[in-house]
């Protein structure tokens, strides 16, 4: 067991772009439901421990999962990516460790592609690393801006690119590793004036990034970070 490191699986929303009542991390790939391939993934990191955030209708996706070794807390309302973050805090709170951010309707990503990774993150002590893809029309993604030297110099949601920015194909799929203690102590910085009036992880980002430096890694295959948000996205992977 890798005692360093915990898992927290975004698994709240509703999904409304599925156009079903079913909790969106239920829906089926293949005959297997999205969050049973995240947790599958998760199992085989090892980790001290796996943390749900659940909400919309939460106890049909606990009723399905049925595992002893999985914890749960609620996000009764979805106020974005770093309100859900925050709702891991009374689980984690006496833990020195890392944590690595997955999302229930992420169902590719492959324990061998993060492994290396988290050593790495944990072997530096890090206290924030990224995943990051390229896509050949990363549109509606933020983008990975890099300095000279190829290190992460911000994140650009696309609504606010600039021309350049926008032909940028590094794209950032919100996959985070970051060192328990200074989570909790960004995400209460952070705010929530934006158009969307939500919290977001990549605010966090923008803020441990003011006193050391956070390590985005590319990994090779896109597919492992896309998200599904929609029945037409579910169909082209079973096709795929």
């Amino acid at each position: 067991m890798n005692s360093q490191l915990h898992i927290g699986i975004l698994a709240a929303g509703k999904g409304s772009r599925m156009e079903s009542e079913l909790p969106k991390v239920l829906h089926q790939l293949n005959g297997k439901s999205l969050i049973d391939y995240v947790l599958d993934t998760a199992l085989e990191l090892n980790p001290d421990s796996i943390t749900l955030v659940v909400g919309f209708q939460k106890d049909r996706v606990k009723n399905h999962i049925q595992n002893d070794n999985v914890n749960y807390v609620s996000q009764e309302q979805q106020l974005g990516t770093g309100h859900a973050a925050l709702k891991l805090e009374n689980q984690l709170e006496n833990q020195s460790g890392h944590l690595l951010i997955l999302y229930g309707d992420a169902p590719n990503i492959k324990s061998s592609t993060l492994f290396p990774i988290i050593d790495e993150h944990i072997k530096e002590n890090r206290n924030a690393t990224l995943i990051t893809a390229t896509l050949d029309d990363p549109t509606g993604y933020g983008r990975i801006i890099r300095n000279q030297d190829g290190d992460l110099l911000k994140i650009v949601e696309e609504k606010d690119c600039t021309p350049d920015e926008k032909k940028i194909k590094e794209w950032n799929p919100g996959i985070y590793i970051f060192k328990i203690p200074q989570l909790f102590i960004e995400l209460k910085r952070i705010k929530s004036n934006n158009a969307s009036n939500e919290y977001y992880l990549t605010d966090v980002i923008e803020l441990i990034k003011e006193n050391s430096p956070v390590q985005a890694k590319k990994i090779e295959d896109p597919m492992e970070v896309i998200g599904i948000n929609t029945i037409n996205q579910l169909d082209s992977l079973e096709n795929s």
